[in-house]
């Protein structure tokens, strides 16, 4: 794997690969006036070409999916094109699941959507799952049947291509299990890291390994140091962790995510003061964040 280039160099060309924060937030969404500036939504990361119409990769379909898919039907208006979409679950958690039923492409019988998840034996599991979440009781009508997605599942190590990338999935430690991504664009590897727990020895090699030379890591930081020794077992890490991590892997730019709902913007503030002086080349990912990667160089716009 290539070293990933310096973010802080030259802008991005006006081609390349658009990576998109939809939500960044953890275990349950917030409205919160006192997280405006990070964002109340959960997990939900879209990546695509610039400029060419190619179909956005989806990573997990936390809350902010609702304003993700609203995006993505207004494209198909305009376009007069059907919204075509892939889709990565990391894993069935509620917190990466809840805007399912929100994301205005399942309406849509012409949408072409895949969505592949590497949870159970088959792809009937996240299958049965999803729908039954985004149905009655708890949901009063069943969108997603309206669109008819194909479904399909993978295997950490096994990769595959999906949205015109090469994707290899990393087994992480999270309970129920969890997978996190490497993504390559051509213009540089993306790496989603989360939901994960630092501390398993073979799983922690597997990740360094996947991460290394990365031009971008999102990486699970639920939690600082003091905040991870009380939760201990609740699979998430710190960005301690993390910043260390992307320090010995080359990483060019880390992007710290899943902020647990009960941070204001005060607290996230300080918790991104800390890890930036710790490590420059980290932030804390924002709700609404887009950044470019061309020619290897990762540029925040």
């Amino acid at each position: 794997m290539s070293p990933a280039a310096d973010p802080s160099g030259p802008g991005a060309s006006s081609g390349g690969v658009r990576l998109t924060v939809w939500g960044a937030g953890g275990s349950a969404p917030t409205g919160r006036a006192g997280r405006a500036r990070f964002g109340g939504d959960t997990v939900c990361f879209e990546i695509r070409r610039d400029g060419c119409g190619s179909p956005p990769l989806i990573v997990d379909l936390g809350s902010a999916a609702r304003d993700l898919g609203r995006t993505l039907k207004a494209e198909a208006l305009a376009t007069g094109r059907p919204t075509e979409a892939e889709i990565l679950l990391s894993h069935l958690h509620l917190d990466h699941i809840i805007g399912a039923p929100f994301f205005a492409p399942f309406y849509d019988p012409a949408s072409r959507i895949r969505i592949r998840c590497g949870l159970g034996e088959d792809s009937g599991f996240a299958r049965d799952t999803l729908m039954a979440f985004a149905g009655p009781p708890i949901f009063p009508i069943q969108p997603i049947h309206m669109s008819e997605p194909a479904w399909d599942m993978f295997r950490p190590g096994e990769t595959f291509e999906a949205a015109g990338f090469q994707v290899t999935p990393i087994a992480l430690n999270h309970p129920g299990g969890c997978c996190g991504f490497r993504i390559e664009t051509g213009e540089g590897a993306i790496c989603v890291i989360g939901d994960h727990e630092h501390g398993d020895p073979a799983i922690d090699a597997g990740v360094a390994e996947a991460v290394e030379g990365a031009a971008v890591m999102l990486y699970d930081a639920a939690y600082d140091d003091a905040d991870y020794e009380r939760h201990r077992g609740w699979g998430h890490s710190t960005w301690s962790v993390g910043g260390a991590l992307a320090a010995r892997a080359g990483v060019g730019l880390t992007l710290f995510h899943h902020h647990p709902p009960e941070l204001d913007d005060a607290a996230l503030d300080l918790r991104e003061a800390d890890a930036r002086a710790a490590y420059p080349r980290a932030r804390l990912a924002r709700q609404g964040m887009s950044l470019r990667l061309a020619d290897g160089r990762a540029e925040l716009l």
